[in-house]
């Protein structure tokens, strides 16, 4: 039986392997708790719009470079949908360290074996406020869920490592910029001050993508608890540099 390339949560449950089927349940107790800080993420699994790709081995990421431009194209097709990418790994039991350091190499590979140019209104320093991760031509906030987190709960989906994609257009209405949206953006912290057993780090709280003093990328892989943020990004971008 072929596999798809973009599972959605049914087919996993229903068909997927033992271990992915064990990841999606536990993604599912937890972003469906009613007090799951991001009430955007948990209707959009209610509401059936999260997309996933499993990955088994370390050396399937050719099947997830496939899953996750399948995903750009589709989501492309929906744009007021709030559609994201989430891809389940077969990874258990490793130290923050290492799930950190694997996300950063898995980005890393990505993005040379991405398929398409780096969009041309997207810096490709990450030294830019302007900077974000694009994989297909299209603009993504990526981060990993993993499992060592015991501070940051809202980064913890279970007891497998995960990486989420949410293209920069699904924003819309939460940006400062638009009409209730720094409202929508201080609810959701104090839900993350109620969730996590850390507060939201103070290095980020006041800033929104965009702003002067913002590199996006030290959202990405947040330290469990409010340490200081690493001064340079694992991740090395190139491409064609707008004018």
């Amino acid at each position: 039986m072929t596999q798809p390339v973009l599972w959605t949560n049914e087919e996993i449950l229903r068909s997927g392997p033992l271990w992915a089927q064990t990841a999606m349940q536990q993604y599912r107790d937890t972003i469906l708790d009613p007090d799951f800080p991001c009430y955007f993420g948990t209707k959009a699994e209610e509401q059936g719009h999260m997309r996933f790709a499993l990955v088994p081995t370390d050396r399937d990421l050719p099947a997830l470079a496939e899953a996750l431009g399948t995903f750009a194209a589709f989501s492309k097709e929906h744009p007021k949908r709030r559609h994201v990418f989430i891809a389940l790994f077969n990874r258990t039991d490793h130290t923050y360290a290492e799930d950190a350091q694997w996300f950063w190499q898995v980005l890393q590979w990505l993005h040379e074996h991405d398929p398409a140019p780096w969009p041309a209104d997207i810096p490709t320093s990450t030294d830019s406020p302007q900077w974000e991760f694009c994989f297909a031509g299209d603009p993504m906030f990526a981060f990993p869920c993993i499992p060592a987190y015991q501070h940051r709960r809202s980064r913890r989906m279970g007891e497998y490592f995960l990486m989420c994609f949410q293209p920069r257009r699904i924003f819309f209405g939460v940006d400062r910029s638009d009409p209730g949206g720094e409202r929508i953006r201080e609810d959701i912290y104090a839900r993350v001050e109620d969730w996590d057993a850390v507060p939201p780090h103070p290095q980020l709280v006041d800033l929104a993508y965009g702003d002067p003093t913002m590199r996006e990328w030290r959202q990405y892989a947040l330290p469990d608890q409010n340490t200081g943020l690493l001064e340079q990004c694992p991740l090395h971008t190139r491409g064609k540099v707008p004018r």
